[in-house]
């Protein structure tokens, strides 16, 4: 491709959620990988439970295997994190791992997290979400800009964010009105938005506030193995060639079919998004 290069590939311990940390790294460094999306979950470095001193262990050995983090990525789908709960105790103990998760990006020299929005009740008005989801972020974002943090938005299901869609996105980054907010894609969830990358492109304001992507296959959401989905990655990584995207494309393979061999899983995505990418 023309403007996308391969070294914006990032390995990640997405699928290695079953082995230890000691292993995932030295199974993502044996098989070349250079960019780490590092998945903060247990065992590897589970937010809640993660010491200052544990923050700074796991961020010398990613610093040991020769990879460089890129994005801090905290468990928020099977937890209970929620920075939009109508429950305020759940929604400031969500806060905190968020605060914490940005405390471990500073720790490893990486400027980028990846956080939802927050949800509510399905029964819930979603105008009283979105209020909540606004204060929560405006508070990270100011955060984050001391930092020197991005904070980068996904969407997904509404059972997991009030961010559906790429223009609620842009909508949800233009209202709390921090530049430390951005937007993201993930190739293997455009299916729930009923979004085609072009769409969600556009919906990021033309990619101005694009500033993270995930890529994995799906039939036609899901995190599988690059290959073995029915999604054309193909043009998808040619729209993001097209707009000169310039961050990082990240490999979330997270499905336990590749829970026994994470290493398989991930080698093999990593050398076909090269092969698709070169």
């Amino acid at each position: 491709m023309k403007n996308l290069k391969t070294d914006q590939i990032a390995v990640s311990n997405f699928p290695y959620y079953k082995y230890s940390l000691d292993y995932a790294l030295d199974s993502l460094a044996r098989m070349g990988g250079k960019n780490l999306e590092f998945y903060a979950c247990d065992p590897h470095l589970h937010m809640d439970d993660a010491s200052v001193s544990d923050i700074k262990t796991a961020a010398r050995k990613v610093r040991e295997n020769g990879l460089k983090t890129i994005c801090v990525t905290p468990e928020q789908c099977n937890y209970p994190v929620n920075i939009a709960s109508a429950n305020i105790a759940a929604r400031k103990r969500s806060i905190a791992v968020y605060v914490k998760a940005m405390e471990t990006a500073v720790e490893m020299d990486c400027q980028l997290c990846q956080f939802l929005a927050g949800f509510g009740c399905l029964d819930e008005a979603d105008e009283d979400i979105w209020k909540r989801s606004v204060e929560s972020l405006g508070y990270l974002a100011d955060l984050a800009e001391t930092y020197g943090i991005h904070i980068a938005l996904e969407t997904s299901p509404k059972e997991y964010t009030c961010l559906t869609d790429s223009i609620k996105i842009a909508d949800m980054v233009n209202e709390v009105g921090s530049s430390a907010l951005h937007g993201m894609i993930d190739t293997a969830v455009l299916g729930y938005s009923h979004e085609t990358i072009q769409d969600a492109i556009a919906g990021l304001e033309n990619g101005r506030i694009l500033r993270h992507v995930h890529v994995g296959d799906g039939k036609p959401n899901g995190h599988f193995i690059i290959g073995e989905g029915n999604l054309n990655l193909k043009e998808m990584m040619s729209a993001l060639d097209q707009i000169k995207y310039e961050y990082a494309i990240s490999l979330e393979i997270l499905n336990p079919l590749y829970t026994s061999d994470p290493e398989y899983a991930m080698k093999t995505s990593y050398e076909r998004l090269k092969k698709i990418i070169e």
